[in-house]
């Protein structure tokens, strides 16, 4: 297939995707949670191309990520000791921080709110381009507003391609969902967006409690009620109630237990998923794209475990299926 959008290659490529960011252009790139399509976050022009190439709404905020926890204090302000206690544990990492911003920062940024969420990336590639670069790189999921979030450079290009400068291709994503986000600007940490970093871990490197949101409705990355979805209408069905159905071929199945053994009818667009939380979550956004290119009528979930060691995979699920 013939892209607008050109394919660059890591390293050998780094200087041109670095020229790029310079000019103010978005380019996506790969993060160890999901692509990112990343922009020169002190540039608002840059910041606009982000928002325009994805049809976000300029409300909606964008994570900063930074080179080390040494630049936190560059992005923010009234900084507690419990951000750099969370960075020197889980940076670099998927755990993203929301602080009180530097009044220098661009509301454009920030979705005209008065904090900023900072994360110090562990992907290779990703912390090349940033210190290269020499500036904080905004950067959300590289997919279109509410589509799924790529995982791999060929995802990027079915919902991207034609709006952006350039995709990197690094390969694929290995956390496969997006960062945990703390709130630590209230006396107790709040967990605003679950994500691979759970509460357990967090309270174990604090040493105090932490809560998860009472509405996870805040307005953060990743909040909007549906997201995270294909093209193809997505229904969560029981266990029970996906092995008594009469299931035909242009209808798939993303499952976690051994469900094809007991599925009746014709349907052979079954993937299983592993029964692990962070093997499933790994595997879940590239699960979707697999089934949405192949033109289906529905496909089905079948409901993951309710305990907290899937909330995170959960939250995203409830987004995908919300109508």
């Amino acid at each position: 297939m013939n892209y607008k959008t050109p394919v660059l290659r890591f390293p050998q490529d780094i200087a041109t995707a670095v020229g790029l960011i310079t000019q103010g252009e978005c380019i996506a790139v790969k993060t160890e949670t999901v692509y990112g399509l990343a922009a020169d976050a002190t540039n608002e022009h840059a910041i606009e191309n982000v928002f325009k190439a994805k049809g976000r709404p300029a409300n909606n905020p964008l994570i900063v990520h930074i080179a080390s926890v040494d630049d936190i204090s560059h992005w923010a302000r009234d900084i507690p000791d419990i951000a750099y206690q969370l960075a020197d544990a889980f940076w670099p990492g998927p755990l993203s921080i929301l602080l009180k911003k530097k009044r220098w920062v661009s509301d454009k940024v920030t979705g005209g709110h008065d904090t900023i969420v900072l994360r110090v990336p562990s992907s290779e590639n990703f912390i090349t381009l940033i210190r290269a670069a020499n500036t904080g790189l905004a950067a959300p999921s590289a997919n279109k507003y509410k589509f799924i979030s790529p995982t791999c450079a060929e995802h990027v290009l079915r919902s991207l391609d034609g709006r952006i400068a350039a995709v990197v291709d690094g390969g694929q994503s290995d956390v496969g969902i997006e960062s945990t986000i703390i709130d630590v600007t209230a006396p107790v940490p709040t967990i605003v967006r679950p994500g691979p970093i759970d509460d357990l871990m967090i309270e174990q490197a604090l040493a105090r409690p932490v809560k998860y949101a009472d509405s996870l409705g805040v307005t953060v990355p990743g909040s909007a009620k549906q997201h995270y979805q294909p093209n193809t209408p997505v229904y969560l069905l029981s266990t029970e109630a996906l092995s008594q159905m009469l299931l035909h071929n242009d209808e798939g199945v993303i499952s976690y237990t051994a469900l094809s053994e007991s599925i009746k009818g014709e349907c052979r667009n079954i993937i299983q998923l592993a029964r692990d939380p962070a093997q499933y979550s790994a595997h879940f956004y590239a699960s979707l794209y697999q089934l949405d290119k192949q033109n289906l009528r529905c496909i089905y979930l079948e409901e993951t475990p309710y305990d907290k060691a899937w909330l995170a995979i959960n939250n995203r699920i409830g987004r995908v299926v919300a109508k």
